[in-house]
């Protein structure tokens, strides 16, 4: 099993907002976490002012944070994700098993009486 490194986030950018920063979403019937619409709005804004002049310093380290920011909810979506799918498949490789195990006719008279 490959495992991610990820590196610690030392401060959060200083105008994020502790509320509402975090969205969460169904994707084929995982939950998944991602920025919200006001960080995302804020992370374009970011990006367009950088293609047209350089971003203070400030906004250059917001970003930085952004994009570290990114990576954790990354990681923790791709951890649920193969958690799910780990499940899913161990319940139909038991669903599977039990049902070439215990549909026989001999298992049911066996356990008829019970």
């Amino acid at each position: 099993m490959t495992t991610s490194t990820i590196l610690p986030i030392t401060a959060l950018p200083q105008n994020l907002p502790l509320d509402g920063a975090i969205a969460i979403a169904l994707q084929d019937n995982v939950m998944i976490f991602r920025a919200s619409s006001n960080i995302q709005q804020r992370i374009e804004n970011l990006l367009d002012k950088r293609q047209e002049t350089p971003l203070t310093a400030t906004e250059e380290q917001e970003l930085n944070d952004y994009e570290a920011i990114d990576d954790y909810l990354s990681f923790v979506n791709r951890m649920i994700r193969n958690n799910f799918i780990q499940e899913k498949l161990e319940i139909t490789m038991s669903e599977s098993s039990l049902s070439e195990d215990w549909l026989s006719e001999e298992d049911d008279e066996a356990w008829q009486d019970l």
